[in-house]
């Protein structure tokens, strides 16, 4: 997903600083089929995403570098413009983002799908390349 990007886009903007959201517990029936991300629960994600992006700049930067409200308003437009991408993550995905402490954290929460046999993630193990010939 991009927006995970956005957020780090955005300490390069300067301004005021944010309130923080609450995060919401999350009701699990682990016999149940899990719900699709709901919209109300990909605002609370984007929300705790600018919340942690927004600490990071101001541990970072001078406070005329962290994003003004007008940047933060922006940046939540872009984020909501991944409203689709957010529902259709995994539940596992969804709870592991908004526990990220951190953006590095959260940007590792994100699904990595790869169709490369060479990826480790992907390929069985023991599978090697081909040894190189040998000459005779």
């Amino acid at each position: 997903m991009r927006w995970a990007i956005a957020l780090l886009v955005a300490s390069c903007s300067s301004g005021a600083s944010p309130t923080h959201p609450t995060p919401h517990p999350l009701a699990i029936d682990a016999g149940a089929v899990a719900e699709p991300v709901s919209d109300r629960e990909c605002d609370a994600l984007f929300d705790h995403a600018l919340a942690i992006g927004l600490a990071e700049q101001r541990a970072a930067k001078p406070a005329e570098l962290v994003a003004t409200a007008d940047a933060q308003a922006q940046l939540r437009a872009d984020l909501h413009s991944e409203l689709a991408a957010c529902r259709a993550l995994p539940r596992d995905a969804y709870r592991c983002a908004l526990a990220a402490p951190t953006l590095d954290a959260l940007a590792a929460c994100q699904v990595k799908l790869s169709s490369s046999t060479s990826n480790t993630s992907v390929a069985p193990g023991g599978i090697l390349p081909p040894a190189a010939p040998v000459a005779p």
